[in-house]
């Protein structure tokens, strides 16, 4: 099973808006129009899709995603959760036509794939709420006999952009315990952090990608911007329960972010 990763579009009610200089809507597009060049079995778009949580935002989403699918020989579904910029309500309210798809959980490829809320109202940072750790436990258990990727917005480990550690996901522990007890988890994969992450822990992939817009700077304490491209994460998951993963970047994109940034 081939799979799209794309996370962090940060779309707006105008869709002319502008993130620290770039034009979101723009680079997102060009993302999707690279990406149909080797159409996907599925998409998981892994939050803050929106940057000011408008139903107007969540619409362009929808639009640039139904021109994506009308690109590909099989519109391939895809599957969204929200991130801290996100109005969960709202999303759930207009993310509602094709090929956007209200699952929380598929089954597809053989592959249990199961997707995360980890966003606290008004907050920045991340918490997996008790409801949802015994989802994910329960859906686990339940598809114990299928290999699993795990998606969320949050990123449940450091990074070696500092900044982003005390707004990460704040109860990592509690999620780690439950995928210890689940040895076919292959993968679990995030966005928030707005560059790629590839790392192992116990076995299992913990993967970040690239922001569909502006890029985080590594390697630092402070906010910083990164001049890296716009990009995307392909996933090609085994029957075996083999994961293999490469990241792509836009480098054509004429789109550039203010690289004098402090924050935003």
């Amino acid at each position: 099973m081939h799979v799209l990763h794309v996370t962090d579009t940060h779309l707006f009610a105008q869709r002319t808006g502008r993130l620290l200089g770039l034009v979101t809507y723009d680079s997102l597009t060009a993302v999707l129009a690279a990406a149909a060049a080797e159409p996907p079995d599925m998409v998981l778009a892994t939050g803050d899709l929106a940057q000011d949580g408008t139903a107007q935002a969540y619409e362009h989403l929808t639009e640039a995603f139904s021109g994506f699918a009308a690109a590909c020989p099989f519109p391939p579904p895809v599957y969204w959760l929200p991130g801290n910029h996100d109005e969960p309500a709202v999303m759930r309210a207009t993310l509602t036509r094709a090929p956007l798809r209200p699952e929380t959980e598929v089954i597809l490829g053989g592959w249990y794939v199961i997707l995360l809320d980890s966003t606290v109202s008004g907050e920045v940072g991340g918490v997996l709420s008790e409801g949802e750790l015994a989802r994910l436990d329960a859906g686990l258990h339940a598809h114990a006999d299928c290999p699993a990727l795990v998606c969320l917005h949050h990123n449940p480990v450091a990074t070696s952009a500092r900044w982003m550690d005390d707004i990460g996901l704040a109860n990592a522990p509690a999620f780690f315990a439950i995928l210890d007890r689940h040895p076919q988890v292959r993968g679990v994969l995030w966005g928030h952090v707005h560059q790629a992450i590839d790392l192992e822990r116990q076995g299992v992939r913990l993967m970040a990608s690239p922001s569909t817009c502006i890029q985080f700077k590594p390697e630092t304490v402070e906010f910083g911007l990164d001049p890296s491209a716009p990009g995307y994460r392909r996933l090609w998951l085994h029957p075996d329960g083999r994961l293999e993963t490469q990241v792509f970047r836009i480098s054509s994109f004429a789109g550039c972010a203010d690289p004098d940034a402090t924050g935003y």
